[in-house]
């Protein structure tokens, strides 16, 4: 992998056979409002062999945790250096950070979270960089964006 290549990132997590839903910069791309973006937001299928694979791929990738807010045991991989929890990023010098996020905020100013099943129900299917990848609606991409209410946000908002 180049410096930043998410072509390859995307295709290691697809061999890898990890679950997820896109959301994030790359979920507004899919949408429609072209904008560059430095990193890949996903939101793991929380399923203990799911999160396996996806810190065996982070590994791989001698990735490194940032900012880690811990999930509860039981939905940790079992390596200690990697866990998945509501705002971790993971980065590698082969990859653009993997932000990976197992509930999002939601509707009334993010006082309901969104997770991967409630993403999952009813994401669309959309080719990225040539894969078939799980995207988040339109409605809940906006809800996120609402929710979160940044500068970015907001602008895509406005183009979505």
């Amino acid at each position: 992998m180049s410096d930043y290549d998410p072509e390859a990132l995307f295709r290691a997590l697809h061999e890898a056979g990890v679950r997820y839903v896109l959301i994030g910069g790359w979920a507004v791309n899919a949408h429609g409002h072209h904008r560059y973006t430095g990193d890949v937001d996903i939101c793991p299928d929380p399923e203990p062999a799911n999160l396996e694979r996806l810190a065996a791929l982070l590994r791989g990738f001698n990735a490194s945790a940032l900012g880690l807010e811990e999930l509860s045991p039981a939905q940790l991989p079992a390596d200690p250096e990697i866990r998945m929890g509501s705002r971790t990023a993971a980065t590698s010098p082969r990859s653009p950070t993997l932000a990976c996020s197992t509930s999002c905020s939601g509707v009334n100013g993010g006082e309901r979270e969104l997770e991967y099943a409630d993403l999952a129900a009813d994401a669309l299917s959309a080719e990225v960089l040539g894969l078939s990848i799980s995207v988040c609606s339109l409605p809940a991409l906006l809800e996120m964006k609402r929710a979160a209410g940044g500068p970015r946000d907001l602008e895509d908002l406005e183009h979505l």
